[in-house]
């Protein structure tokens, strides 16, 4: 269908906030496949437009073209696009995993760490992964002060998504606990390319850089 459509139902969704009414127009009048064109190529509005709406309804398939869109000149796509990929994740796996992921990340937050990790890999055992259990899990392990076994997640989730930032951030900080400046910088670089808006990230490998020269 025309992207006009998409964009009276974006101006309207902008205007009222009806998610399940976008949503509804979303099913009626467009794939998957005709989104993701859009978010490759179509101007500034469409673009926006077909990256929130791929996070209403989209797959894993969404993710390399919302992946590429983190890193596009439009700042407000790149914030869109990031959105989009973390509501993707959260509909991956089965009701168990996503069941699973909530209770994980909840216990992260409250700092139990070592039931995160307990309760991440029963889940992952039994029932197989999802990128985000596993950098739940890495997450933990950091905090367990199991860096080699965080690092093994992070590669896992890296696997599964290769555009998933927060997976390299974490890299980088657990390769500068074991003290690998190097490594560290180069992965605190590898997630700014992916997405530009880590601010404070990237002051972190700026100070990175001026210890590593000796300045």
């Amino acid at each position: 269908m025309r992207p006009s459509r998409l964009l009276e139902a974006y101006r309207l969704y902008l205007a009222e906030g009806n998610t399940a009414a976008f949503l509804r127009q979303l099913v009626q009048w467009y794939s998957e496949a005709t989104l993701q064109r859009l978010v490759d190529s179509g101007d500034c509005y469409s673009r926006r437009a077909a990256a929130l709406a791929l996070g209403l309804m989209g797959t894993d398939a969404s993710i390399p073209i919302l992946g590429a869109a983190l890193s596009a000149s439009d700042r407000k796509l790149r914030m869109v696009a990031d959105d989009a990929l973390r509501s993707i994740a959260a509909r991956q796996g089965s009701a168990m995993h996503r069941q699973a992921l909530e209770s994980v990340v909840r216990l992260n937050e409250c700092g139990s760490f070592r039931q995160a990790d307990s309760l991440a890999t029963a889940v992952i055992g039994e029932h197989g992964a999802t990128a985000e259990l596993f950098y739940q899990r890495s997450l933990a392990r950091f905090n367990l002060d199991r860096l080699r076994a965080a690092q093994d997640d992070c590669l896992r989730v890296l696997a599964r998504h290769r555009f998933h930032y927060q997976a390299m951030v974490a890299l980088g900080h657990c390769y500068l606990q074991l003290g690998d400046l190097v490594e560290a910088l180069f992965w605190m670089r590898r997630a700014i390319e992916v997405y530009p808006d880590l601010e404070h990230v990237r002051i972190q490998a700026k100070r990175l850089e001026r210890t590593i020269l000796g300045k």
